[in-house]
């Protein structure tokens, strides 16, 4: 069985004291990496097969995707959908997901988007025939 891995990318912006629950999934974990380089998102993302992305600035496109191998979810909070390139993701078979909100300062906000981010993880692996196996 293989272990699923989850990054989250720029987790500084998340209040201090918020977390993601735990998943469904027997296998798995996360990354969490505070804020990084342009050039350091392939080099620490490369085995996800999901990444999770805080920060509005962050820009994904063609060049990092093809980097990105195992990459199948790529989620995106706030503005950071702008700076995506949707048409490398359907290229690529990645599934966008957006939560168009920002939760700016707001703990119980946070807090409440990180939960609707693990329950929508849990929902994708369930319907993902070759993932189904990590629950």
């Amino acid at each position: 069985m293989m272990a699923l891995k989850i990054v989250v990318v720029d987790s500084a912006q998340l209040p201090s004291g918020t977390e993601f629950p735990p998943l469904k999934a027997v296998k798995y974990g996360w990354e969490e990496y505070p804020s990084l380089r342009a050039e350091e998102l392939p080099e620490r993302c490369w085995r996800a097969e999901i990444v999770v992305l805080l920060s509005p600035d962050r820009r994904v496109d063609r060049a990092i995707m093809e980097k990105l191998p195992r990459l199948r979810l790529l989620i995106a909070v706030g503005d950071a959908a702008a700076q995506l390139d949707q048409a490398a993701a359907r290229d690529q078979g990645v599934e966008l997901l957006v939560f168009p909100e920002a939760f700016g300062s707001d703990a119980a906000a946070a807090q409440d988007l990180c939960n609707r981010i693990t329950q929508a993880i849990d929902h994708y692996l369930c319907s993902i025939d070759s993932l189904r196996e990590l629950l």
